[in-house]
């Protein structure tokens, strides 16, 4: 079974409490692997300064000390769907970052294709919402 929750802007990219419209924004901590975010760009062949829309996937979304947290240990895959700045050949920053991304409150935590955000490579890896952002309930194989 498929469940699909749109991304609400108004985040801060920490996790915390849901918020008058009714979602939780999503944060990442340092136990988030961000090194399997930058592996994965590298494999994509992204470079620092590069942004890109793109579709991740899975990543694993838990509730830590009630709060939301994304990890990006079991991803697999990032599919580019668009260009939108070239990078610089630089190599690509440690650090990982979320802007605006949240879940309605109520949601199961687990795995999840995050579709359509920004991939931004200047400074830090960052992972910014769309006003088009979907999370995407993916099944995984025990």
């Amino acid at each position: 079974m498929k469940r699909i929750f749109s991304s609400l802007f108004g985040g801060e990219g920490s996790a915390q409490a849901p918020d008058e419209t009714g979602y939780t924004p999503v944060g990442i901590t340092a136990y988030s692997q961000p090194h399997v975010l930058q592996k994965r760009m590298k494999e994509e062949k992204m470079t620092h300064g590069q942004t890109v829309t793109a579709n991740l996937s899975p990543v694993r979304l838990e509730l830590h000390h009630g709060q939301m947290v994304m990890y990006f240990c079991p991803m697999e895959t990032i599919e580019i769907l668009e260009i939108l700045e070239t990078g610089d050949g630089g190599v690509l920053p440690l650090e990982a970052k979320v802007d605006d991304l949240s879940v309605p409150a109520g949601f199961e935590p687990g795995f999840y294709r995050l579709k359509n955000v920004t991939l931004t490579s200047n400074g830090a890896m960052q992972v910014k919402a769309t006003s088009n952002t979907i999370w995407e309930s993916v099944e995984m194989a025990r």
